[in-house]
């Protein structure tokens, strides 16, 4: 039966054919508009209407199937149907890639116009399907979209050519671009593989033929730091391929990007810290060795003695048992084992125990050490950890001021709490590096390389924090720094 509006477009240049073929459909009510030639049918599909095509293949001005392409091209949800009397496999397997929604063999005796208003109502069913499934596609793609722009992850949609449809506020902060500026681009402006020969049309290509693709884009940007991300493309729809894909059947994509700059700047902090720890115990070490060589020598020349070769040969062991110190600290905060012994006492004994431990390094470089306390109840905490703090803090303080400077420990209270300052006339701190000072593996940049991984601050800090206290920073470049442990008394 007719549905409504909709009209069937009949392309016949037979007159017999055409007349018999409008007979069979007027008989079940549908209103039928008759061309002859492939042009006549384009200039009333361009008027406008609801049709259903119905097509021969034999056309005086055009081959059907080429007039297929154009009806497909041109009209996407018009529906074409091929009547004709060949009866070639190939050729209606070529129809159906051109664009045909049906063939139907035609009969010298006429009976397969019976059948004629049933493909046409099939067609319709088909097409009404397809409406209701677009409609249903278009709302999930609304809904999805919604929930992509308040996910952290990145998330894009990709064209057939990797052409960005879609992409979520995260990602289009985190290419530092409005999501305006992005929509219409290619993936590639913005990300490449990180460390593959592989380029994008690859991965595109792989995500159509394997139906998923996982690995790491970077993003295309010279500076520091990298932004690297873990990224999963998987196809979400799969008709017919189009020309230009390189999505393979996959019409469209989404890429889901997660994050993992932090984590890749932490193994190159890590592999940056395995370099300098066995540079910096090769050093000492080596001094340790030649020392003792000379000592052990049966017949040392006099004058090539240091005076002052065991506190040397001191200083270098300290060195090195501070770096292992450091290490083995920093392995029990990361697992989790750093516990706290907390007793009774003298922080004031504690602080003029290591200043005086530390006195021949400081005269030996020429730095000026001294402690300043005042009257201070005793404390309730781990000793052995704190004395782990005070190490790092006057050692990196003497390490980092120049010959004739000073060193200073100085107590007070503060606040309800004890504040132990450490306050040098080194070169300072610039201020950007300040709020990444306690990172582990973290040193502060300089031109001029000075030993040490860069744990000490960062083991510091988490002492001082599991004791419930802090650390301040105040630094001027040039001029030196102070860092200040704060303490709960209790």
């Amino acid at each position: 039966m007719s549905d409504g509006r909709v009209q069937i477009l009949l392309v016949e240049d037979d007159p017999e054919e055409r007349r018999a073929a409008v007979r069979a459909l007027a008989r079940t009510g549908w209103a039928v508009t008759e061309a002859v030639t492939a042009a006549d049918a384009l200039a009333v599909l361009r008027r406008g209407g609801d049709f259903i095509v119905l097509l021969a293949l034999a056309l005086p001005d055009m081959d059907g199937r080429d007039l297929l392409a154009r009806i497909a091209a041109d009209h996407p949800d018009t529906p074409a149907v091929i009547v004709t009397g060949v009866d070639d496999v190939a050729v209606a397997i070529d129809a159906m890639q051109r664009g045909a929604w049906d063939y139907v063999v035609g009969r010298a005796d006429g009976s397969h116009l019976l059948h004629l208003s049933h493909v046409v109502a099939r067609t319709l069913e088909r097409r009404r399907q397809l409406v209701r499934d677009r409609k249903r596609y278009r709302e999930e793609m609304e809904g999805l979209a919604i929930a992509l722009r308040g996910t952290s992850d990145g998330v894009v949609i990709l064209d057939p050519i990797g052409r960005i449809a879609f992409v979520n506020p995260a990602l289009a902060r985190a290419w530092g671009q409005p999501e305006s500026a992005i929509v219409g681009r290619l993936l590639g402006d913005f990300v490449s593989v990180r460390g593959a020969p592989a380029d994008l049309g690859d991965v595109l290509a792989a995500v159509g033929e394997r139906g998923l693709w996982s690995g790491e884009l970077c993003a295309r940007a010279v500076e520091p730091p990298e932004r690297v991300w873990d990224v999963t493309l998987t196809p979400i729809r799969s008709p017919e391929p189009a020309p230009g894909v390189v999505l393979g059947h996959a019409r469209t994509a989404v890429g889901i990007f997660r994050d993992v700059s932090e984590k890749h700047a932490l193994e190159q902090l890590r592999a940056d810290f395995l370099s300098m720890i066995t540079h910096d115990i090769k050093v000492p070490l080596t001094v340790i060795l030649g020392y003792t060589e000379m000592l052990t020598d049966p017949e040392p020349p006099p004058d090539q003695i240091p005076p002052d070769i065991l506190t040397r040969i001191r200083e270098s062991g300290e060195t090195i048992h501070a770096l292992v110190c450091n290490f083995l600290d920093l392995s029990r905060i990361e697992a989790g084992r750093m516990t706290l012994d907390r007793r009774p006492f003298d922080l004031t004994a504690m602080l003029a125990h290591a200043v005086e431990h530390y006195g021949s390094t400081a005269r030996r470089k020429g730095v000026r050490l001294a402690l300043e306390t005042e009257p201070l109840p005793p404390l309730v905490a781990d000793e052995t950890q704190l004395q782990r703090v005070v190490t790092n803090l006057l050692g990196n303080a003497i390490k980092y001021t120049a010959t004739g400077g000073r060193v200073t420990v100085s107590t007070a209270r503060e606040d309800g709490r004890v504040a132990v300052a450490f306050r040098d006339t080194g070169r300072g701190i610039p201020a950007d590096e300040i709020p990444h000072l306690f990172e582990k593996y973290r040193r502060v940049r300089e031109t001029k390389r000075t030993e040490g991984t860069g744990l000490g601050l960062f083991i510091a800090k988490t002492i001082v924090e599991a004791h419930g206290g802090d650390v301040r920073v105040e630094s001027t470049p040039g001029a030196g720094s102070t860092f200040t442990v704060l303490l709960p008394t209790g």
